[in-house]
């Protein structure tokens, strides 16, 4: 379903997309040469003092010390700030908003997630992936932001999530099978980028299978067809391993997980997306939410089980990527579960790789984005200070670039 957002500004087809942001209040230089002061490119622990990034178009063309500017390029001096890579955000809800209505008119919350997606993108975050939404919002969101009709990352889309109430099941095994193979075609046929599956209930919803193992599988099989992924949704620890042995790309929360989940996550290269802010959030802004004092109850032992379980998983060698699970009120504020990776034992380098390079690959998006490096696109963001002594800097972003347009300069007003 198309909708309309502000202004009249209407979103568009996905065959007349094209990818990039067309940023109409700064003119595109066809050259480019950014001066940084220090620049993490998402790929080294190491920081390299007075580099330059050249970019043609939406291109960067080098990268490194000593490179010569060309003649008649625009410089950008960014020689007071560190840059990195613009930062990926793998587990968003750009729709979601506080005071969500009953029976909300899609209209009405296009209009919400438009002003989420260029929050998102003016605090640095440059690509995202969204892991659910009605009415297929995510989807016309995501072809406005491509067309330049409205301001946000990239978005790799899932639409609505593949879930079922426990104990709802109906029919036998295969025709269960069938009937999840045939949701994936039918999220696929509208424009998914990726299949989200529901494998067990929301945090308190015990040790409980709302998918089996063949059901995932069926999932993962159909998505492969089309060259796609799978997220998974499981916190209990059986739900985890199934998602795993069914060839999930990636689970997230994973809130319960034991030496034997670890083992196959490594085994499968199953990336871990921990949302470790996410249950403090929640519980920071209770007078926002409706929730009832069970769900309270379970958001207060999340909050306690989620750093041990995240350090195990980080000792063992699991791939761990960043993802905010960015629902209402966390839109512009996702670099909290940087942070929060930090607090919990990951070097801040390790963590910014989470949120670029390491997220990138998760995306299937590795040759386009997610590190500075000669062919990627433009994509780059700049801080005061240095985010691998002080983190929370990246919750500072003062300079955000999406395929060589600038989204935002505070630091040349």
């Amino acid at each position: 379903m198309l909708i309309t957002l502000l202004c009249g500004v209407s979103l568009f087809s996905r065959a007349d997309s094209k990818p990039g942001l067309r940023d109409s209040s700064s003119i595109q230089a066809t050259r480019i040469a950014v001066r940084c002061g220090r620049l993490f490119d998402g790929v080294h622990d190491e920081v390299v003092r007075d580099a330059v990034i050249l970019i043609e178009g939406d291109r960067i063309t080098s990268v490194g010390r000593d490179l010569k500017i060309p003649a008649g390029a625009r410089l950008i001096d960014l020689s007071g700030a560190t840059v990195l890579p613009g930062l990926i955000d793998t587990h968003t809800h750009l729709t979601y908003h506080y005071d969500t209505l009953q029976n909300e008119r899609p209209a009405v919350t296009a209009i919400y997630a438009a002003e989420n997606a260029r929050m998102t993108l003016e605090s640095g975050f440059t690509s995202v992936r969204n892991l659910g939404a009605g009415d297929g919002l995510d989807f016309d969101l995501r072809y406005a932001i491509e067309k330049g009709a409205a301001l946000g990352p990239r978005i790799q889309a899932s639409g609505a999530p593949l879930i079922r109430r426990a104990g709802s099941e109906t029919g036998d095994m295969a025709s269960r099978v069938a009937a999840a193979r045939e949701f994936a075609r039918k999220q696929i046929s509208a424009g998914a980028d990726v299949v989200k599956i529901f494998v067990t209930p929301g945090a308190g919803g015990g040790d409980v299978l709302l998918y089996s193992e063949d059901e995932i599988k069926g999932v993962v099989e159909e998505a492969a067809k089309a060259h796609l992924k799978v997220a998974a949704h499981a916190h209990s620890t059986s739900g985890i391993k199934a998602a795993v042995r069914a060839g999930v790309a990636s689970v997230e929360h994973g809130s319960m997980l034991d030496d034997e989940a670890i083992k196959l996550m490594i085994q499968h290269h199953t990336a871990l997306v921990p949302t470790l802010y996410l249950p403090n959030h929640y519980l920071a802004h209770k007078q926002k939410f409706g929730f009832d004092d069970s769900r309270w109850q379970a958001l207060e032992q999340l909050r306690g089980m989620t750093p041990d379980n995240f350090k195990r998983a980080l000792k063992a060698g699991v791939w761990i990527v960043m993802g905010s699970d960015a629902v209402a009120g966390l839109h512009g504020e996702n670099a909290k579960e940087i942070e929060w990776m930090v607090k919990n034992g990951m070097t801040p380098a390790q963590a910014i790789r989470a949120a670029t390079s390491s997220a990138a690959e998760l995306l299937g998006w590795e040759k386009r984005v997610g590190s500075l490096e000669a062919g990627k696109l433009a994509d780059l963001i700049a801080v005061t200070g240095d985010p691998l002594k002080a983190i929370t800097r990246l919750q500072h972003v003062s300079f955000v670039m999406k395929g060589g347009s600038i989204c935002r300069d505070d630091l040349h007003k």
